[in-house]
């Protein structure tokens, strides 16, 4: 704990301090490391490989409920463990570099530059902190709009929440944006979804050889199964926890990342391989307060926001995932009668 003759510093400063010292001390700097490369290279290969034996090889239906589940994982992990980096510019100093790790969205049926452009203005609103507000502005939610509300769509209707996000979020975002959103753009979201259309609903009907039944189902299977892992990455609300008191002679900047800490949870902080997994979704409170950094770092930067929080009196909130499973769901079933 600070004592009354310590230099005052303030809470923002000790911790970007030490982050920066942290860095320093890195080959990458803040940036990916090798295992960085290497983990996505490896999901990119078996997500290429297996889309392969998935349409053209596989012999049985236990082959293709499994090469089913495999493409439904690579769905969601190509896009937070690539390109959701690649958004925050964190891969490499080199900007096509991070270009080129945008492209993860387009080859698992997302587009980039909505995706990127609705997730950066949630990191930069900095008028509230809370990830229920940055899943509303992303338009995470399936809902109802008419002149006068919104009103969220029931539980049941998340069924078909992968199908929403792939083949009607972006559309629905990019005519109902009131900005002009370049020609070019336009044209990619096309020739992408269109790509992605003969990759998963045209191709599988003409060159799989099992029955129609077979390839419907495992079809459906793979998105039942990016619906999952989307729900539990993307919708982890964590804004109803327990506040932490805020000094009102705060500044701007020390406000706002207080506030992050008042609303937001890491799970599992000190897990590597779940972060891993869930590239560094999973460490909200890491995110918000330095999403320039990769994912690889979270695990080190969550050791470092608990030990400056403790010395500062504030409170970190972490959570085992094991104990919050199942948060999501209770989320979704919460949020279906409620308008905004």
């Amino acid at each position: 704990m600070l004592t009354p003759n310590s230099r005052i510093m303030s809470f923002t400063e000790a911790l970007y301090n030490k982050a920066e010292n942290y860095f320093r001390q890195q080959n990458a700097g803040k940036y990916a490391t090798g295992a960085f490369y290497l983990k996505n290279a490896i999901l990119l290969i078996t997500y290429i490989l297996v889309y392969v034996f998935f349409v053209f090889f596989s012999q049985s239906f236990g082959e293709l409920l499994l090469a089913a589940f495999i493409l439904g994982i690579c769905h969601v992990f190509i896009p937070v463990n690539l390109s959701h980096d690649a958004i925050h510019g964190s891969i490499s100093p080199c900007k096509w570099i991070n270009n080129w790790g945008l492209y993860g969205f387009e080859i698992t049926g997302s587009n980039s530059y909505m995706y990127s452009k609705k997730h950066l203005e949630a990191h930069y609103n900095k008028e509230n902190g809370s990830k229920t507000k940055a899943i509303e502005s992303q338009g995470l939610l399936l809902q109802k709009h008419n002149a006068s509300r919104t009103t969220n769509l029931p539980f049941i209707s998340y069924l078909l929440y992968a199908q929403y996000m792939i083949f009607a979020r972006d559309l629905i975002l990019f005519f109902s944006s009131r900005e002009a959103i370049p020609a070019k753009e336009f044209i990619k979201l096309f020739f992408f979804k269109l790509l992605y259309c003969i990759a998963f609903i045209i191709l599988p009907f003409i060159y799989m050889k099992a029955p129609l039944w077979q390839i419907i189902t495992a079809l459906l299977f793979m998105y039942l199964i990016v619906t999952v892992v989307l729900v539990i990455i993307l919708l982890m609300p964590t804004s109803k926890m327990e506040n932490a008191r805020m000094n009102d002679n705060k500044n701007a900047e020390e406000k706002w990342v207080i506030e992050i800490l008042e609303h937001n949870v890491d799970f599992s902080p000190k897990s590597i391989l779940l972060n891993q997994i869930a590239g560094g979704a999973n460490l909200n409170v890491v995110h918000y307060l330095f999403h320039s950094a990769n994912h690889m770092h979270y695990n080190k930067l969550a050791t470092i926001i608990e030990e400056t929080a403790n010395e500062y009196g504030l409170a970190y909130r972490k959570q085992q995932v094991k104990d919050v499973f199942g948060i999501h769901f209770n989320y979704l079933k919460n949020i279906q009668s409620s308008n905004n």
